[in-house]
């Protein structure tokens, strides 16, 4: 079993539980007035506590969002109670907010309990499995640290029951992936905007500066942000032609690839930790749990204990 399948069949697995969770979550920000980026700080808040969620540390862990953005989600979600505001740019939840996201949290979790189609041991040894991956990211040494994985490890439950405490192992390892990315990039000193520019052009998902704008709208940039990343990306040498219809070099290229293959690297180096008889193990486990849970559908009973 090759770690990138195994990566796959992973994500897969925790896929499958959002039907389970997700809508009480949904529930919770439209019954508050928050958009999902505000209901996305509210549950992270918990994980910088006791320091407060500022833009500043924000852009640690999402450098691609513009600091105003964030400033602007956070006052919102302050004006709707749940934040104080020290007008420092730094924001705490209240007490009576801590105490409703760790609720809600546990109610979500309640749900996935519910909802596991494994046997008890079945389900404890992909627990175990995965906790030993989420472990191992903490462990395993990155340029920059393994920032995101620690603070995402703070909401790790207890391992029983066992299914909330995988995906929360699988969130672990999607933060260690993010902080594998940052270490990957960051040392070529390019902007966020910059790479972020780059990797649209080079994934085709945009084919002028118009379509990376229309694409990258929501990260709060204005448009200048971006004509000033194709400059760069051009002084570079990393991309040539006009605004309306820039390409990517071979030399972009190689950038961008080296990129995305330093960040594997990273990532799957802490895959080691496990034999490879345990890695066809949890294939075989993932395969079931996904298998069996897109089988399911969230019936009343699950409406009923969300409510």
């Amino acid at each position: 079993m090759d770690n990138r399948t195994l990566w796959e069949l992973t994500t897969e697995a925790q896929r499958a539980i959002f039907p389970f969770y997700d809508p009480l979550f949904e529930r919770f920000a439209d019954e508050h007035g928050l958009t999902q980026r505000g209901f996305s700080l509210l549950l992270a808040a918990p994980t910088f506590e006791p320091d407060a969620v500022t833009p500043e540390r924000l852009r640690v862990r999402t450098p691609y969002t513009a600091a105003e953005a964030y400033q602007e989600e956070l006052e919102a979600v302050a004006r709707s109670g749940f934040f104080v505001d020290l007008l420092t740019g730094e924001f705490y939840l209240t007490p009576a907010a801590h105490a409703e996201i760790l609720n809600l949290i546990a109610a979500g979790r309640a749900l996935m309990t519910q909802a596991d189609p494994l046997p008890p041991a079945d389900s404890a040894r992909l627990a175990s499995l995965a906790g030993r991956l989420a472990r191992a990211a903490l462990e395993t040494p990155l340029k920059g640290g393994n920032w995101l994985a620690r603070l995402n490890y703070r909401l790790m439950p207890p391992p029983e029951p066992p299914l909330p405490y995988f995906e929360q192992a699988v969130s672990c390892l999607h933060a260690h992936r993010d902080d594998a990315h940052l270490a990957a990039w960051r040392p070529s000193k390019l902007a966020a905007a910059t790479l972020e520019t780059l990797t649209q052009l080079w994934r085709g998902e945009a084919d002028s500066l118009p379509a990376v704008y229309a694409k990258l709208e929501g990260r709060g940039h204005p448009v200048e942000i971006y004509a000033e990343a194709m400059e760069d990306l051009r002084a570079r040498g990393f991309v040539e032609g006009p605004d309306s219809g820039p390409q990517v070099t071979e030399s972009g290229k190689s950038f961008r690839e080296k990129i995305e293959k330093d960040t594997d690297r990273f990532f799957f180096a802490l895959w080691s930790s496990l034999a490879e008889a345990e890695k066809d193990e949890m294939a075989g486990l993932l395969a079931r749990l996904r298998d069996e849970l897109f089988a399911q559908k969230p019936c009343k009973g699950f409406e009923t204990s969300k409510g």
